[in-house]
């Protein structure tokens, strides 16, 4: 029930829903199994108390039109303020993983075996941002050692390497148009072999996108300093 709850929370937020409006009315939500749920879009004019589920053929079709400004703009962002939570914890800082010498060469290792992961060197942009996601969503889901530290890098390296405008529009892209694309749903090259649901994934993984779009955009907090920004 938590993660059902969760995604309509995400839903009502990115279609702009605020506590001054009433909420549409819908019958009563049943927790089905994860593998079988519809993923919903959470686009500005869908209407949240139905489901739509894409075809598999429009995976790997052309990404749509990055959301505007407008749509942006009505996501409620403290409603993902909170970076300790059980699903997408977002560490502030890197400084735990010395608390120990065995966690930090653990963290050494996987950290070169992510390097190497093919997934995450695609020429294409987009898949390779969202296949570095994945990953961040697969250590978050199976709940490894490294879950609230892993989005922290991820995003400070792709802030680095990619271009602030550029993955302002693929970040919201991913968090308004979930369905879209192909997702890695295991890795076990990084020891991420857990056997989860592709529609798991791309509902945490929405999640993620916009807890990074809110960074990249000064809306949430502990992102690069200013310095540091392209």
């Amino acid at each position: 029930m938590r993660r059902v709850s969760t995604v309509l929370v995400l839903c009502a937020t990115l279609a702009g829903w605020s506590a001054d409006e009433p909420a549409p009315v819908t019958p009563p939500v049943t927790t089905p199994p994860v593998t079988e749920a519809p993923l919903k879009q959470p686009s500005a004019e869908l209407n949240y108390t139905e489901t739509v589920e894409i075809p598999k053929s429009d995976a790997d079709t052309a990404p749509p039109k990055p959301p505007s400004d407008e749509d942006i703009g009505k996501i409620i962002w403290e409603e993902f303020s909170a970076d300790n939570t059980w699903e997408i914890p977002f560490a502030h800082d890197l400084d735990n993983l010395n608390d120990f010498p065995e966690r930090k060469k653990d963290w050494d290792d996987f950290i070169d075996k992510l390097i190497a992961w093919p997934p995450g060197q695609v020429p294409k942009v987009e898949e390779r941002i969202r296949n570095l996601l994945c990953v961040s969503v697969l250590e978050d889901i199976g709940q490894g050692q490294f879950e609230a530290e892993l989005p922290l890098h991820i995003y400070t390296l792709l802030r680095k390497e990619i271009p602030k405008q550029r993955l302002k529009d693929i970040l919201a892209t991913f968090a308004f148009y979930p369905d879209h694309g192909t997702v890695i749903s295991t890795a076990p090259e990084l020891n991420l072999d857990i056997g989860v649901g592709e529609v798991q994934v791309r509902q945490r993984l929405q999640i993620l996108a916009v807890k990074m779009l809110g960074r990249v955009l000064g809306k949430l907090p502990w992102g690069l300093a200013e310095e540091e920004k392209p």
